[in-house]
């Protein structure tokens, strides 16, 4: 006997074989019961459901001579001729390729004739999208008022291109995905009677990639049985070989990935994607499989009930609740975001592997990095706008389950051994005379000592500073990020202010063209393009020059970048070596005058006044928690 595919020779024969369509069952099952049977039926799904088997099955019931509460004999003659596809009274047609005006002629010619044995002259059409529009028309009356012993059954895939027209004379019923539990359990059902070897996760993974269809699953296990020859059942077939052969991630790789994202180790990420590059998957369903990882992670994180809403096994479910667990529940949907923006990115990218190391690597980036309501809820804690209660909570260490090792491909890996193990003892010989290198790191005591010899060679210079050229172009050796970085600034009063400094003409111009030249040696061409240009010297009091600036002669944009915290620093800083302990302070010059002094009532904190003010306890934390500094404040006078 010819052999016989699974998915025919284990097709439902009945309404109670049918898997995930109990709706449809319920329905035409009470339908025959109660003699409520109408002229025409459209089922409508997506591939291998179900929808041409409940057409078959229903004409069986429809005919059967031992009805049997809806259901059919399956014994009788009617029903044996249906099932082998022979009978006078069932015609099955092709809408594919009997879509002209022609073919539906015969079937109109056909339905004044009764049936020869059964009770019902039943026509199933599949695929009837594919039926013309002049080939519908010529169908319309005979379907609006067919004879009482013509039944039409209708089936397909794309309801929209069936004219509305007929969809309004049809009883219309949408079969649903078959969820992955249901179709494992049928494959097992389906292994145990043909004594096949097969292990659960394998079952699982053919269910996930048979997108909700039973037929799309009993052919891939129908493959599976082929290429390991477990037929006999000696062999069983495993989760790895349905893996390597559809090219499909594993449960394992999917969790190790997003483990390895909540972890910030992006090394473990990446390691799975070599394995998958290695292997020639299809990362693009790996990142669609990914994000409907992330979906169920989601789910088992927030939801009390998640099985409710998830199609995976018992042992996903656990990886699930492990990881939900361990990860904050806005961390997983912030991760799902950054994936779900990326979608169609990934999908037109011509490079996928590069696409999706970046696209991990953003996410994890993102995951881990401040994120701004956090600030702002701080700073509105702080302020007193909000209570203590509303401070979110610190960012915790992740407790993920261990990294399991993911087999790579073994014949890349064993060559690679044995050139590696004879250079190995020499490498190891090595490192032992150089193990005293690493002792002469007590090299940072020597850094400090070039600070304190700065305010020692000022003196030396003193007749220097007044001669400055207007145009300074050597001192190589200076290194103005390194000063500005440090935070051990000398304290300058009236007694230990270089004599240099105070005898010097300390005029606001004068000042604000020796700032200029600062900028030149501190190689600060930025901020000296910004600031020397429209910027006017207003005065110079207690340490504390004065710049005024109009919107007419500067750009707010330069405004803006002036005033940001890295650029203050370095001008500040910059300041400090014209002036020990001086300060800038940028106003707006308006209509009426500075605008400090329009908004009176209030001062620039002197230098003391600003320490004090960042010790205390509210600002204190605020800088130990976002890493800030206070570069200036003011005072109510």
């Amino acid at each position: 006997m010819a052999y016989q595919v699974l998915a025919r020779k284990w097709r439902p024969q009945t309404f109670a074989e049918m898997v995930g369509q109990e709706h449809l069952a319920r329905t035409l099952k009470n339908a025959i019961r109660q003699n409520r049977i109408g002229h025409a039926y459209l089922f409508v799904g997506s591939r291998g459901i179900g929808k041409t088997t409940t057409a078959r099955i229903f004409a069986k019931a429809l005919n059967c001579r031992h009805n049997q509460d809806g259901e059919p004999c399956c014994q009788c003659d009617n029903c044996l001729e249906i099932a082998q596809g022979n009978s006078m009274d069932v015609i099955e047609i092709d809408g594919a390729s009997h879509n002209k005006v022609e073919d539906i002629r015969d079937i109109r010619d056909g339905v004044q004739y009764t049936p020869v044995k059964g009770k019902y002259k039943i026509y199933i059409i599949d695929e009837v999208h594919m039926l013309t529009t002049a080939a519908w028309n010529a169908l319309l009356k005979t379907l609006e008022e067919p004879p009482e012993h013509v039944k039409f059954l209708f089936a397909t895939t794309e309801p929209h291109k069936v004219l509305p027209t007929i969809v309004s004379r049809c009883q219309r019923f949408d079969l649903r995905r078959i969820p992955v539990p249901l179709i494992v359990q049928r494959l097992r059902q389906i292994c145990d009677g043909e004594h096949i070897a097969v292990e659960d996760a394998a079952l699982t993974a053919i269910a996930r990639a048979a997108d909700g269809g039973m037929r799309d699953a009993q052919s891939i296990l129908d493959q599976m049985i082929a290429f390991c020859g477990g037929a006999d059942g000696s062999v069983a077939v495993s989760e790895q070989d349905v893996v390597n052969v559809f090219g499909l991630a594993s449960g394992q790789e999917l969790s190790e990935t997003a483990a390895a994202l909540f972890a910030n180790d992006l090394d473990r990420a990446f390691a799975v994607i070599q394995v998958l590059a290695d292997g020639g998957r299809d990362l693009e369903r790996f990142f669609d499989d990914l994000v409907g990882f992330m979906r169920n992670l989601m789910l088992a994180a927030t939801c009390r009930d998640a099985s409710r809403y998830l199609e995976v096994s018992e042992t996903e479910m656990a990886d699930l609740l492990a990881i939900g667990k361990a990860v904050p529940p806005r961390q997983i949907q912030q991760a799902l975001q950054l994936l779900l923006a990326q979608e169609w990115s990934f999908r037109t990218a011509l490079n996928k592997r590069l696409y999706l190391e970046v696209v991990l690597s953003r996410v994890t980036t993102e995951l881990h990095s401040v994120q701004l309501d956090d600030i702002m809820t701080h700073l509105n804690v702080l302020g007193g706008f909000l209570p203590p209660q509303e401070l979110p909570a610190p960012n915790h260490t992740v407790n993920l389950p261990p990294s399991t090792r993911i087999d790579r491909p073994t014949p890349m890996a064993k060559p690679v051994v044995p050139p590696a193990a004879a250079p190995a003892p020499a490498v190891a010989q090595k490192p032992q005379p150089l193990a005293p290198e690493p002792r002469p790191q007590p090299e940072p005591a020597p850094m400090p000592a070039p600070v304190p010899p700065m305010p020692a060679v000022a003196p030396q210079a003193a007749p220097k500073p007044a001669p400055m050229p207007a145009e300074p172009v050597a001192m190589p050796e200076f290194q103005p990020i390194p000063e500005y970085a440090s935070d051990e600034q000398p304290e300058y009063s009236e007694q230990n202010i270089p004599s240099s400094v105070l005898m010097s003409d300390s005029n606001p111009a004068d000042l604000y063209q020796r700032l200029l030249n600062e900028l030149g040696y501190a190689r600060e061409q930025k901020l000296l393009d910004m600031i020397g240009h429209g910027f006017q010297p207003i005065s110079f009091e207690n340490n504390l020059l004065t710049l005024g600036y109009s919107f007419n002669d500067v750009d707010a944009d330069d405004v803006r970048q002036l005033l940001d915290a890295r650029n203050n620093v370095v001008l500040q800083m910059v300041f400090r070596k014209v002036w020990p302990n001086g300060k800038i302070l940028l106003c707006r010059i308006t209509e009426d005058g500075l605008e400090e002094t329009v908004h009176k009532g209030q001062r620039h904190a002197t230098e003391d006044e600003r320490k004090e003010i960042a010790e205390r306890p509210a600002i204190h934390q605020l800088r130990q928690a976002l890493n800030l500094e206070v570069i200036d404040a003011r005072i109510k006078e």
